[in-house]
């Protein structure tokens, strides 16, 4: 399941980074599509994924040592505040708008900021529970 979300996260941060560079072209129409799009399936797997999450197994693994609940604290926050931003922006989107782009500049910062720090954390939390070399 671990790798499966990697890869799966992986997939969907290089969907992110090329939805900004076509921002940055000044296509927000598919900038905004695919928003929507990696917003849904965030959600999605959310739903799916939180259901096999809470196994007795898994739970066991998470608490000991105490690193495990740290870093699993870091990305559950930083995972839920990104998804909760990139909700708020994509709600606020109106396609084809000439004022949008300006209004939601510092939202994007922050939602991209966001994802890419949950990212970070979370390959830091793969490596310590898949691997010895935090042992």
């Amino acid at each position: 399941m671990s790798e499966i979300n990697l890869v799966n996260q992986t997939v969907v941060l290089a969907v992110v980074l090329v939805s900004m560079a076509l921002r940055m072209k000044g296509n927000y129409f598919w900038h905004g599509i695919s928003m929507v799009g990696v917003v849904v399936w965030g959600l999605i797997v959310t739903a799916f994924a939180s259901p096999n999450f809470f196994n007795t197994s898994y739970m066991q693994n998470l608490t000991n040592p105490s690193l495990n609940l740290v870093v699993f604290g870091l990305h559950a926050f930083l995972g839920i505040a990104s998804l909760a931003s990139a909700i708020w922006l994509v709600a606020l989107w109106r396609p084809h708008s000439t004022t949008f782009p300006a209004k939601s500049k510092k939202i994007a910062q922050i939602v991209t900021i966001l994802w890419v720090s949950a990212y970070v954390v979370g390959i830091v939390f793969f490596v310590v529970l898949n691997t010895t070399l935090f042992a």
